[in-house]
């Protein structure tokens, strides 16, 4: 026993961390297959949010690297795009103590399906770079919009960020992944540094888990590098419209849910002392 967990969850929390990795590097939302499971491990929600984000700061930051290495970002032209990133990422966090995070929970999940829609249906999605922006303005405070989110809320950030570089940036789909690894992680970062401040990180379950994110994060990498759009676009769609239904039902369907599986249990106990 560690940190009051079973041995058993430091197992299943590594592979789920390789996997959120592998997941992660090709699309972002790593944090929608390792958080259910910090919590369900036991870990009061402060524990399992900052030991989740120490474990994505790491495989965001695997992520980036593998695409820097090999030519798909300019660390010179991402520099604006980073300060940004951990300016307003502060701010959303400093932010989530005085803002009401129940109706931008309860609209997330519709845009997440806008977001999913949008790579389904859009034309403009290849490998291939179009244009330029015209509207750079456009373009920065749209990062900035996504910091200030990532900080206060984060899930599906890493699709937002996505988008805002095929749509806005005019990048085919493995240079933009690039430029939102590198968006992502300095996001998480900087929420990642004060919750270290805060005390809050398990850093045994920690390291372990960034263990797993390096190793899940350079097989996304390879795996877009070498196949393109031809993976990124479709584990995106499903991604956008898995996390889509699962915050649909945990926004509006959860108290349901409780009430019904609380009476399943009630009917199936009698039944089985009987037995």
């Amino acid at each position: 026993m560690f940190n009051d967990i079973e041995a058993f969850w430091y197992v299943v929390l590594f592979v789920a961390s390789v996997f959120g990795g592998l997941v992660g590097s090709l699309s972002g939302g790593a944090g929608m297959i390792t958080m259910p499971l910090l919590l369900l491990s036991g870990l009061n929600p402060l524990q399992a949010i900052a030991t989740n984000k120490l474990q994505a700061c790491v495989g965001s930051f695997t992520g980036a690297a593998h695409y820097y290495k090999n030519g798909l970002m300019d660390f010179q032209q991402s520099r604006i795009y980073i300060v940004i990133a951990i300016v307003f990422s502060s701010l959303g966090a400093a932010l989530v103590q005085f803002v009401s995070l129940e109706i931008l929970s309860k609209v997330l999940p519709f845009v997440m399906i806008l977001v999913g829609i949008y790579f389904l249906f859009s034309s403009k999605l290849s490998d291939k770079d179009r244009a330029r922006t015209k509207y750079p303005l456009l373009l920065y405070a749209s990062c900035a919009v996504a910091s200030v989110y990532g900080g206060l809320l984060g899930v599906g950030i890493g699709s937002f960020v996505l988008v805002i570089f095929v749509g806005l940036a005019g990048y085919g789909l493995s240079k933009a992944l690039a430029y939102s690894r590198s968006i992502v992680f300095s996001i998480n970062l900087s929420s990642a540094l004060l919750f270290i401040a805060g005390g809050n990180v398990l850093w045994i379950l920690g390291v372990l888990m960034c263990v797993g994110q390096m190793i899940g994060a350079s097989l996304g990498a390879k795996l877009a590098l070498k196949s393109g759009a031809k993976v990124i676009r479709p584990v995106v769609i499903c991604l956008c419209f898995i996390m889509s239904i699962r915050l649909i039902i945990k926004e509006f369907f959860s108290v349901h849910l409780t009430h019904f599986l609380g009476q399943v249990r009630q009917r199936v106990r009698p039944s089985l002392y009987r037995s």
